[in-house]
């Protein structure tokens, strides 16, 4: 989630036009900066500030940086570390420019490349081969599992994890972070998508107040919106059916995990995206364990960067993150043929101890069917944990259809998913034990990975699974649980908690005290809550339980409560469009009429040209009858409508009106 300036950096204004100072005579730049090593954003940065940067210090950066700010990335899970954010920048010098003179500066954390990374699966011939899975079968040893045909010895294994009868469980999540999204209706996908019950589709409202603003099913870092579902490109959807496309239905594939949570986190358009919003996606994910109490286990990383570039200073912290929240991120080894013990790639060649205590990171490289290294995987005997998988494996793709692609990024969902399988059965187990189980229990030794991964072993999952139990006891059940309603659109549930091993808590709601629904959960610790999705005029019953992977606690039930009766807001009117020039702010300036007494806000709507689709633009709080809209292009002609809204609904449209924007 992009967000402005934070208080602590606001003492300082940032002017858009600073003029860079001299810069002594050019040295010859680094390889990694070279024509044909790792792609980067043309003309920016990322800055990270210490916490105890002056505004004389932030000035003097963005003088000898010839910086013009663009926006401060301050995602909810920073401001939870208590991080000031990365400052993203446009800058008049050559990135390296940039950064050598930035980073010895006093208030300088670092400074780095914006890097692009990129979806690292190598497309095959687009036919579907009669669903065949060889990468989900197993050696049949010591008998024959599954029909016949689907004996295949350098296999996950997954088959005979499936004949013990561990196929996983809904309420284990695994994020797929990937430049792409994941198309949500795919019908070998939908039933397992994360669907947030606590938030209203496409009313631009955040009901659940995550810092989210409609994430029905994940967050499109990239565009800032909830739109996380993609229809250009597959990577995503085929990495999230071998993660778990939905088993026993009859339907196309299979998932390593025939039930597991799949949320989607998209960071770019299709093929790439930028380092500033792959740590957005991963905080977000970070922010559905820590405030929404989501059992998410595994992080899927399908891509990286050319070999070579210098350490992404960035994107390791928001991995850190995820890790102290005890995620586990699964990264692709790359597909450049290169030994990355001498070239690391990123995030597969990060470590996560010196900030956490583990390394949190897992990188996967790609064998074929006959177990040797894949062509194009990358190897490495410290930088290459282990070897899966990942040559013409049939998985979900686009429009509800089927297909193969091959790569590392094929090889990596085999191990997220297998730690989801993991999980739903071992739910005692942090982070640091699942990586050690999968180490200790989950790998086959295999002569010809000798010397090109760490473990010189590929993936187990049958054994993996079997690996001894871990315990956990259930959390004890809250107390002096209350329910009142606030308006006709909000009621406030409180309570005690009284436990100290919760994930979070579930709360649920119903209209006749008989049969509920899940309404929200929310992370440990928390004892409030605030429903938005309620409607006026209606009684309501709640109850909550706490939670951790090791089970429930008991039910605690409130007493019911009614929320009022709310009348319709009336129509603004009398609404006027003016084009302001560059002296007086530039953009286009709304106002109007407000002629209700109740209303929570209004809704400004948008479209260009006599022709185009209204679009909400903007939601302007209650009593504030007046907006100015920037987000413009100069002589383009734009119309205008405004409505009040409140928990009873919308009222009309106000009158439309146009203006051209100078």
């Amino acid at each position: 989630m992009k967000t402005s300036l934070p208080k602590e950096l606001c003492g300082f204004v940032i002017a858009l036009t600073l003029i860079a100072p001299g810069i002594a005579a050019a040295q010859a730049l680094p390889s990694i900066f070279e024509p044909g090593g790792p792609d980067f954003v043309p003309n920016e940065v990322l800055v990270q500030f210490k916490s105890d940067v002056t505004d004389a210090q932030i000035g003097e950066a963005f003088r000898r940086g010839g910086l013009s700010f663009i926006r401060q990335v301050r995602t909810p899970a920073m401001v939870q570390a208590r991080e000031l954010g990365i400052t993203r920048a446009s800058t008049r010098l050559h990135p390296e420019q940039a950064i050598r003179a930035l980073s010895n500066l006093p208030g300088v954390e670092f400074a780095q490349p914006n890097w692009i990374y990129r979806n690292q699966a190598i497309p095959n011939d687009p036919f579907y081969a009669g669903g065949m899975l060889p990468n989900m079968c197993s050696d049949d040893l010591p008998s024959p599992i599954g029909p016949l045909g689907t004996t295949s010895p350098f296999g996950s294994q997954a088959e005979k994890a499936w004949g013990m009868g561990f196929t996983g469980s809904p309420d284990v999540f695994v994020a797929v972070v990937d430049a792409s999204g994941i198309e949500l209706n795919h019908p070998d996908l939908a039933e397992n998508i994360w669907s947030n019950p606590a938030e209203i589709a496409g009313n631009s409202i955040d009901e659940d107040g995550n810092g989210y603003v409609d994430d029905l099913n994940g967050w499109n870092a990239y565009a800032d919106n909830g739109e996380a579902y993609e229809t250009g490109n597959a990577h995503g959807t085929h990495v999230a059916g071998i993660v778990g496309a939905v088993g026993n239905n009859g339907v196309g594939v299979v998932g390593v995990n025939w039930r597991v949570g799949l949320i989607a986190a998209k960071f770019g358009t299709g093929n790439g995206g930028s380092t500033a919003d792959a740590v957005q996606a991963i905080d977000y994910v970070t922010s559905l364990r820590t405030s929404k109490g989501l059992n998410v286990v595994a992080i899927n990383a399908s891509w990286g960067m050319y070999p070579g570039a210098a350490l992404d200073q960035a994107l390791l912290a928001s991995v850190s993150r995820a890790a102290a929240a005890n995620i586990l991120f699964l990264a692709a080894a790359m597909n450049n043929n290169t030994n990355t013990d001498l070239k690391p790639v990123w995030p597969a060649g990060f470590d996560t101890t010196a900030a956490v205590g583990y390394d949190s990171v897992i990188s996967v490289g790609s064998i074929d069917t006959n177990g040797f290294k894949a062509a194009t995987s990358n190897f490495g005997q410290n930088s290459v944990d282990l070897s899966a998988p990942g040559v013409s494996i049939q998985s979900t793709k686009l429009a509800g259809t089927y297909g193969p692609m091959s790569g590392t990024s094929m090889a990596t969902p085999h191990v997220a998913g297998a730690i989801a399988l993991y999980a739903a059965t071992h739910p005692g187990a942090t982070a640091a034990q699942i990586r050690a189980d999968l180490f200790s229990y989950g790998l086959i030794p295999t002569a010809t990975l000798i010397g090109l991964n760490a473990t010189g072993s590929r993936l187990d999952i049958a054994s993996f699974v079997m690996a001894p139990a871990r315990n956990l006891t259930s959390p004890v059940e809250p107390a002096d649980f209350q329910a009142a309603a606030v308006s006709g659109g909000e009621v406030t549930l409180t309570w005690i908690d009284q436990s100290d091993s919760e994930l979070g808590f579930a709360i649920e709601r119903s209209s006749d005290g008989q049969s509920y629904t899940i309404t929200d959960t929310v992370g440990a610790n928390r004892t409030a809550y605030s429903d938005r999705t309620v409607r006026p005029g209606n009684f309501y019953y709640y109850r909550l339980r706490a939670y951790n992977p090791g089970g429930s606690s008991a039910y605690i039930t409130a007493a019911p409560v009614s929320t009022p009766q709310v009348a319709l807001p009336a129509a603004p009117a009398s609404l006027t469009a003016t084009a302001r020039n560059a002296k007086q702010g530039g953009g286009i300036s709304l106002k109007w009429l407000d002629r209700s007494t109740n209303e929570d806000g209004f809704q400004v709507e948008r479209k260009t040209g006599a022709n185009g689709v209204w679009q909400i633009l903007a939601l302007v709080p209650a009593n504030t009858p007046q907006f100015v809209d920037q987000a413009v292009v100069a002589r383009t002609l734009y119309y205008y409508r405004v409505r009040a809204y409140n928990s009873a609904g919308t009222s009309a449209y106000s009158n439309e009106v146009s203006a051209t924007a100078k």
